[in-house]
């Protein structure tokens, strides 16, 4: 695997070096994360598929535990030492990347570009749903071994002191309060946040969804002043789209434990009685 600074596992893999890998000896456990229909559709050739639910607890806003997610895991022959390389057709990738870093296993990484990318360079598809065979993974979760998981009171704490900061990373209708997606109980937005979305941490196309450059991320960090000397916590929907931020700055070489994703983020904000008088009372 590439080096990133610090010495770290690059998270991201571009097409042509995954490619040369799933055609040697020992190629990779690919994990492609979107809907099983979409996946039969068209998927990378080996692949094995999960979703959202899958990896949700029940009230449908936060990771699942971690027991949870180690027997999903080892249900698909994930080891400590085991290659991952995950893919998606949007944001679920780095989702699923943070959540592993989060259970202890900063190894895995991310296809820039995703589905998108691997068909622009011509490369393979396969159809069909995938065959499940009962996984014998060894891998062992551990709760905060990686990327820490803000709870309310660190979300309130940024009103006033000045080691966080508060990002916004949903897309501006949502910010501004004009749009409202399903799971929210209302429009609107946490008041002392700043506005930083997703898409800005990737290339300005459609078609192309791969992570800007270093030198654009870093000028990007300047332009908003993201500090490196505080924490920074990240709240989107329900804690995805986040995960797009935070592992551009750990591409960055950031420190794990100051990027913070508020996971259960507007959704479960919206929901909150307490919260939402604040919310009003701050105008």
């Amino acid at each position: 695997m590439a080096d990133s600074p610090a010495g770290r596992i690059d998270p991201l893999i571009d097409v042509h070096q995954l490619h040369t890998l799933c055609n040697t000896p020992d190629p990779p456990l690919l994990i492609g994360v979107l809907p099983a229909w979409r996946h039969a559709l068209h998927h990378i050739p080996g692949s094995r598929q999960v979703w959202r639910p899958q990896l949700t607890r029940a009230d449908g806003a936060r990771l699942i535990e971690t027991a949870g997610f180690e027997r999903w895991a080892r249900s698909e022959g994930i080891n400590a030492h085991s290659r991952v390389v995950v893919w998606d057709e949007r944001y679920d990738a780095a989702r699923l990347w943070w959540a592993f870093h989060h259970y202890g296993k900063a190894d895995v990484q991310v296809l820039d570009g995703g589905l998108q990318a691997w068909r622009a360079a011509g490369l393979p598809l396969q159809r069909g749903r995938q065959r499940r065979r009962p996984g014998e993974g060894t891998f062992v979760a551990k709760a905060g071994a990686g990327f820490p998981i803000a709870g309310r009171e660190l979300v309130l704490a940024a009103r006033q002191r000045q080691d966080l900061q508060l990002w916004d990373t949903r897309d501006l209708p949502e910010w501004e309060g004009r749009r409202r997606l399903r799971g929210a109980r209302r429009a609107g937005r946490i008041p002392w946040a700043s506005h930083l979305s997703w898409r800005c941490f990737r290339r300005n196309n459609p078609h192309d969804q791969r992570f800007r450059s270093d030198a654009e991320l870093q000028a990007l960090v300047l332009e908003q002043g993201l500090d490196r000397n505080k924490r920074q916590i990240f709240y989107c929907q329900s804690g995805v789209r986040t995960t797009t931020a935070i592992l551009a700055l750990y591409r960055l070489g950031w420190d794990p434990q100051q990027l913070v994703n508020d996971d259960r983020s507007w959704r479960h904000w919206s929901r909150d009685p307490e919260l939402n008088r604040l919310r009003e009372a701050r105008g």
